[in-house]
């Protein structure tokens, strides 16, 4: 769906739009670390679906079709062709794993460093006024 569209204008829109909702959502510091943790889940959900709605789609890799014997490859053209293909999916397939991982680690960095604020906040003795 966005094949043409370069990954890291996608990566930075939904990083964007992350850190916006975040300020407009919790300008209050006195908000639970769940509440954070909640809308996290939520932005990451949206965030790997754009990234799936990236990936390009494998079936048209298979309308090339594969060549089972020498005789099926006609011209040095047709090689080149069918290269060319599949090192653009391969690349971008690359491309979009890498910034999911990115933004797997993120989020749960994100939600470690939450949830044991929220724990340490809790079990603190100074607290406990």
């Amino acid at each position: 769906m966005f094949k043409e569209i370069p990954i890291i204008y996608v990566v930075a829109l939904l990083f964007l739009m992350y850190l916006i909702a975040y300020f407009v959502k919790f300008k209050n510091k006195n908000v639970d670390a769940f509440e954070k943790m909640k809308l996290s889940l939520i932005l990451f959900g949206i965030y790997s679906v754009v990234l799936w709605l990236c990936v390009p789609l494998t079936p048209t890799l298979e309308t090339f079709g594969y060549p089972e014997t020498v005789n099926d490859i006609k011209t040095d053209a047709q090689i080149l062709n069918l290269l060319q293909e599949y090192n653009k999916a391969i690349v971008r397939t690359t491309d979009i794993l890498k910034w999911f991982l990115f933004g797997f680690i993120w989020f749960f960095m994100t939600n470690i460093y939450l949830y044991t604020t929220h724990r340490e906040n809790e079990f603190n003795p100074k607290n406990k006024n």
